[in-house]
């Protein structure tokens, strides 16, 4: 493995959808070679992704072959003395946000930022270790959420969200040894340009469900059709991200990554139907959003991921976001309004 000084260390390759942004983004754009930890199931995907990145930017990219979650990464004595030595930022994004995840998929979130702290602290070089957790570890709590806040008084709607909290808290604990920069980006949804996904999960569900469902088909707006649901695109969650964690100010901090002007669901749910063909959802209709999910054909099989996407549309919340206004103020990054790229979503769906 050829020795590539000044390096950016990215987890979740290729599993994670930001994962894979952040380390074409740090190719193309950085001036840091990209060291990638890749499962080893994973290696095939991997060398697909970096094929497409454009030569010679993707010559900057080297595959790792470990696991977050093992002890020192699951690499070799040397290999972590190499890698070690050479990070300057680490980008964490293997933890698991999926509100279905399971259980032991949670404690995976755990067992990795305690072996990333690890290595955080025997990298010399070390200016920034970014943390990718979720606006969802603020759980069951509803109305205006601060950046700050962060705590389990009123519980989780899944082990996932539970797991966050405790991987924020364990970085809690090491932020006054290490320049650690959280950051919780809301829903995240495809690329805004392309639609390009991961993983068939939230607004995807419904537009899969309207995409099959007869053109005349009208769908029920759900009980709690006002709360308001802020989605992000991924490519502005990473350069959001990026951005940021560049910042000396972010040093400490935890950042919001949200829409600022969030739609209630039901403003999503009309612009979904109008993008989809399909007439506007009925206003009183006896049978709900959830029961027309959950007895939808082809969807059954994605039932605990279609039950944790309808627990997100009940808990009205707002995040605070003034931290991420700071830090971005005078850039050009800015969150684009779902109407913007829902045309996108449904194409891409319709590819797929």
């Amino acid at each position: 493995m050829a020795t590539m000084a000044r390096s950016a260390l990215v987890t979740g390759f290729p599993r994670r959808q930001a994962a894979v942004h952040l380390v074409r983004e740090l190719a193309l754009h950085s001036d840091l070679s990209v060291c990638a930890l890749v499962p080893e199931s994973e290696q095939e995907r991997a060398v697909e992704l970096i094929e497409a990145i454009p030569a010679p930017r993707r010559n900057r990219i080297s595959v790792w072959v470990g696991d977050p979650r093992s002890i020192d990464l699951g690499l070799s004595g040397e290999e972590l003395r190499m890698l070690s030595e050479r990070i300057e930022v680490i980008h964490h994004c293997a933890c698991v946000t999926d509100p279905a995840g399971t259980k032991e998929e949670a404690e995976g979130n755990v067992q990795a930022t305690a072996e990333i702290l690890e290595v955080a602290e025997a990298a010399p070089r070390l200016k920034r270790l970014v943390c990718w957790s979720s606006a969802t570890v603020s759980g069951n709590r509803e109305g205006f959420v601060k950046e700050s806040d962060l705590s389990d008084e009123m519980g989780f709607r899944n082990p996932i969200e539970e797991s966050l909290y405790l991987v924020e808290r364990t970085l809690e604990e090491s932020s006054g040894e290490l320049p650690i920069v959280v950051l919780r980006p809301a829903l995240m949804v495809g690329d805004s340009m392309t639609g390009e996904i991961q993983d068939l999960s939230g607004f995807y569900l419904l537009i899969r469900f309207l995409l099959s469902a007869p053109e005349d088909y009208r769908i029920p707006t759900p009980t709690h059709a006002g709360v308001r649901i802020s989605t992000v695109p991924v490519d502005y969650a990473v350069k959001a991200g990026l951005r940021i964690a560049q910042d000396e100010r972010a040093i400490g901090r935890t950042f919001h990554i949200v829409d600022p002007k969030p739609l209630t669901v039901q403003h999503a749910l009309h612009l979904f139907a109008e993008a989809t063909g399909r007439p506007a959802p009925k206003e009183h209709d006896p049978l709900n959003l959830a029961t027309a999910l959950m007895r939808a054909p082809g969807l059954q099989r994605f039932t605990h991921t279609t039950r944790a996407f309808l627990d997100q549309l009940k808990t009205d919340v707002i995040y605070d976001d003034r931290n991420t206004r700071e830090l971005l103020a005078g850039t050009n990054i800015t969150c684009p309004p779902l109407e913007s790229y829902v045309d996108a979503m449904v194409a891409r769906a319709r590819r797929e």
